[in-house]
C-alpha cells in the first residue's frame, strides 16, 4: 500500500513515529506554529523505536558491561555486541574480516582513529620532516626505539605518505589527514563549481601523479552541503589500481540509502567506512568505524588505555588484549548510545532502506523544484537530477540577504529549523560560492580576529525519513514571504560578532528546554 506521501504504508507508519514531530512553539508576529525540522544533516530526530528500546533496556538490564557476575551485566555486554553486529549488517559488512569499532564524537572520532592507526603519532614526524625520504640513520634510530614493527611501519610511511582526498569533504575527513601526514602530503581533487560535482578526471590525474606513494583515498559518499553523491565503487577501483586503500565517509550515506561495503568485484570493495550515530536517527550515540581493523591496530593500542582493555597489569608492566574492540574501547562505554545505534539499525533494515531512499529522492526533487520557483533564490550544485544523483541535502541563498538572517527569520517567524554557514566544509562552500583570493584573505583576517559577521556561507535544508511535502511547502511559502517583505524583515535584525542575527529591539523567543527547569518539574511530580 502507498500513502498520499508517496511512501509505503509500512514506511509511513515508521516515519510518523518520531519524537518531536508534533512540537508547537511560539513565533514572532503570529500564533504558535508546528516545528518544521529541516536540519537532519546536522542531527536527526529520534524514532520511538529507539526511545522505547532504551526504556526497555534501562528497566530490564541497566548495568555496566564487561562482567559475568550478574545477569544485567551479561545482558548489557551482549546488547553492545548485538548492536555492533546490527550496524555491520546495515552496511553489508563481512563479519569474517570486518570489525565494527565504536568511537567517540561521531564520524570525527572514527576518522581520527583510522588516521592514528595508519600513521601512529610518534612516526608522523618522519613524514612531516622528511617528505622525500628520511636518512637511513634517522630511520634506524627510531626503528630501534620502537622495535621491529616500528621499522616496518616507518618503511611503509616513507614509501606511502600521501593521502588523496577532495575539496568537497567535511573537515572531519580533511583535518585528521593534514594532522597525520602534514599538508604537503594531503592532495585534494577539485570540484566543478558550476555543478558541485567531484572532478573525477582531476582525481585520476592526482592518483597517476602520486601513484605508489598514495596510502589512502579518503572520500565522502554524500556531500553534507549539496547532497551530491559520489560514484563510490568507481573511486574504490581507482584507489585500488594504484595500491591504495579507500575510506568512505558514510555519515550522510548510511542513513539515507542502502549501503554494501563489499561488491561482487573485490576491486570495488570499501576498505574502511565511517558513520555517525547521531545522524543515523540515534542522537546522543557514538561514531563507528567499519573495516579490516584486526591487523591494523595489532602492533599497539591506538586510543586510550585503562579499564577493560588489558589482560595483565603490574606496577612495572601491562599486557593489552588481542581483540581489537576490547583493546580500542577502553573504559566504560556509552552504553545507551551503543544500544541506540543497534536499535535504529535493526529498525531501518526492517523498514527497508530501498524504500527510504526512493521516498527521499522524490522529496529531494520536490524541494529543489520548490526553491527554484522562488525569485532570487539560488540553489547550489547541479539541479539536473536525471544526470546527478543527490540525497536530501540542499543549500541555497536568497539574493541580497545574509544567510544568517535568512536562517534566523525562518526560525523566528515560522519555526522552521535550518542551518547556515559553511557546515564544516569551508573549502567546498568557498568553491561553490567562487570566493576570490581577496575575499578569502579578508575572511581569514576577520575569522582570526573573532569577527564572523561577514563569513561567506549558505542556508541548508536537509531531509530525513520523517520529512513531508508539507514541510517543503512550509519552507517555500516562508521564503516567498521573506522575498516580498525583505526590507522590513532585514531592518529588524543585526549580526553579532559571532555571526548570529538577533532582533534589534531585543526581543527573543523563549527557550524550548532548560536542564534546571526540566529537573524541577520532574522533582515536583516526585516530591510534591
Amino acid at each position: 500500500m502507498t500513502t498520499m506521501s508517496g511512501r509505503s504504508d509500512r514506511l509511513d507508519r515508521f516515519a510518523r513515529a518520531f519524537i518531536g514531530l508534533d512540537r508547537v512553539d511560539p513565533v514572532f508576529d503570529g500564533p504558535p506554529r508546528r516545528r518544521v525540522y529541516l536540519d537532519t544533516t546536522a542531527t536527526a530526530l529520534m524514532p520511538n523505536v529507539v526511545w522505547d528500546g532504551l526504556r526497555a533496556y534501562f528497566d530490564a538490564a541497566s548495568a555496566n558491561s564487561h562482567t559475568d557476575a550478574h545477569r544485567a551485566g551479561r545482558d548489557t555486554t551482549q546488547a553492545i555486541e548485538d548492536s555492533r553486529d546490527a550496524i555491520g549488517r546495515l552496511v553489508g559488512y563481512d563479519p569474517d574480516r570486518d570489525v565494527v569499532l565504536f568511537t567517540a564524537n561521531g564520524a570525527t572520532g572514527a576518522t581520527n582513529f583510522l588516521a592514528r592507526a595508519l600513521f601512529p603519532p610518534e612516526l608522523r614526524a618522519v613524514v612531516k620532516r622528511f617528505p622525500d625520504g628520511a636518512p637511513p640513520a634517522y630511520v634506524d634510530a627510531l626503528a630501534t626505539a620502537l622495535g621491529a614493527t616500528g621499522r616496518e611501519a616507518i618503511a611503509e610511511l616513507i614509501a606511502r605518505p600521501v593521502v588523496v582526498t577532495t575539496t568537497m569533504e567535511h573537515h572531519s575527513n580533511l583535518l585528521p589527514w593534514m594532522e597525520a601526514v602534514g599538508h604537503q602530503n594531503v592532495v585534494a581533487a577539485r570540484v566543478r563549481p558550476d555543478t558541485g560535482e567531484l572532478d573525477l578526471d582531476h582525481l585520476a590525474e592526482l592518483l597517476a601523479r602520486h601513484g605508489p606513494r598514495v596510502r589512502l583515498v579518503a572520500v565522502t559518499a554524500v556531500s553534507n552541503v549539496t547532497g551530491i553523491c559520489n560514484p563510490v565503487r568507481h573511486i574504490a577501483r581507482m584507489a585500488h589500481e594504484v595500491g591504495a586503500e579507500i575510506l568512505i565517509d558514510g555519515a550522510q550515506w548510511v542513513p539515507h540509502a542502502p549501503v554494501r561495503m563489499h561488491s561482487d568485484d573485490p576491486a570495488e570493495d570499501i576498505d574502511y567506512l565511517v558513520l555517525s550515530g547521531h545522524k543515523l536517527y540515534a542522537p546522543g550515540s557514538r561514531g563507528a568505524l567499519v573495516g579490516k581493523l584486526a591487523t591494523l591496530s595489532a602492533r599497539r593500542c591506538v586510543t586510550d588505555v585503562g579499564g577493560g582493555m588489558v589482560e595483565y597489569v603490574s606496577i612495572d608492566d601491562f599486557a593489552i588484549k588481542d581483540q581489537v574492540t576490547a583493546r580500542e574501547e577502553a573504559g566504560t562505554p556509552n552504553i545507551p548510545g551503543s544500544i541506540a545505534m543497534g536499535l535504529v539499525a535493526e529498525a531501518l533494515m526492517a523498514v527497508g532502506m530501498e524504500g527510504i531512499a526512493a521516498a527521499e529522492r522524490a522529496l529531494t526533487t520536490q524541494l529543489i523544484d520548490r526553491l527554484l520557483r522562488i525569485d532570487g533564490v539560488a540553489v547550489y550544485g547541479s539541479v539536473d537530477l536525471d544526470r546527478t544523483h543527490r540525497a536530501g541535502v540542499v543549500s541555497f541563498n536568497v539574493d541580497g540577504l545574509p544567510h544568517g538572517l535568512v536562517a534566523a527569520y525562518l526560525n523566528d517567524f515560522h519555526n522552521i529549523a535550518v542551518r547556515n554557514g559553511c557546515f564544516c566544509a569551508q573549502p567546498y562552500v568557498k568553491a561553490l560560492l567562487r570566493i576570490d583570493e581577496a575575499t578569502e584573505r579578508a575572511t581569514r583576517h576577520d575569522l582570526l580576529c573573532g569577527d564572523r559577521r561577514n563569513l561567506p556561507g549558505m542556508v541548508r535544508a536537509s531531509l530525513g525519513v520523517y520529512s513531508t511535502r508539507d514541510d517543503i511547502e512550509a519552507l517555500g511559502a516562508a521564503l516567498e514571504q521573506l522575498v516580498r517583505d525583505r526590507e522590513r524583515i532585514a531592518s529588524l535584525y543585526r549580526p553579532d560578532f559571532d555571526g548570529t542575527f538577533r532582533r534589534i529591539d531585543g526581543q527573543a523567543l523563549p527557550r524550548t528546554f532548560c536542564v534546571a527547569d526540566a529537573a524541577a518539574r520532574s522533582l515536583a511530580g516526585i516530591l510534591g
